[in-house]
């Protein structure tokens, strides 16, 4: 959870009051389950290709970089 925040334990304990970390947790845990939805926006949002599809429908739009 502090992750989420990019907090350490001891921030959240000295500085939020318990009203402040429900909430936080309330909301966080709303986050988590819309992201766990399915997007259902129609459409081709929901298609999926595979990545040498992506790539070559991509073209030079993208640029890869070896390091």
């Amino acid at each position: 959870m502090m992750a989420e925040w990019h907090l350490p334990p001891d921030y959240i304990l000295n500085n939020w009051t318990d009203e402040l970390l429900n909430l936080m947790v309330e909301k966080l845990a709303e986050r988590k389950k819309r992201e766990a939805q399915p997007r259902s926006t129609g459409g081709s949002d929901t298609h999926r290709v595979s990545d040498t599809e992506l790539f070559r429908l991509l073209g030079k739009k993208i640029e890869v970089v070896r390091q």
